[in-house]
């Protein structure tokens, strides 16, 4: 199955990339989804201290479109590989988002944390990754 299949089943309404509108729709479902199981493990861990902050700041990424990419995502055409590269991307952050329920303790945080960040640097990188 491919990435588009994938995020078609894991994304209820799931947009797609065909059109500026479809793709801006597409990356807030991904950037919402993920936010929303970072903020249950806000609440479920109750973390302090810097793996707080940490937290906090990837939640707060999550709720805006990087700035630095958005003239490359906003094209008004993306070729097929550009659209491919953001489709596995967002499909490994969303993914990576279903695991957040496996971080069961505080001390598990940092490691999935780091991931979380590597993922949205990705999902960055595939939108910046070609101008139509």
């Amino acid at each position: 199955m491919d990435a588009n299949e994938a995020l078609k089943q894991k994304l209820p309404g799931f947009a797609g990339y065909g059109d500026l509108a479809a793709r801006r729709l597409t990356d807030g479902e991904v950037r919402a989804y993920l936010g929303e199981r970072l903020a249950g493990l806000s609440v479920r861990l109750d973390p302090t201290g810097a793996a707080a902050e940490r937290l906090d700041g990837l939640i707060l990424r999550a709720e805006f479109m990087n700035q630095q990419a958005l003239p490359y995502f906003d094209s008004t055409t993306l070729d097929a590989s550009h659209i491919e590269a953001v489709a596995g991307a967002d499909l490994a952050t969303v993914e990576l988002a279903d695991r957040a329920d496996g971080v069961f303790n505080v001390d598990m945080l940092p490691d999935y944390l780091d991931k979380v960040a590597a993922a949205m640097d990705a999902r960055d990188r595939a939108m910046q990754s070609s101008r139509a």
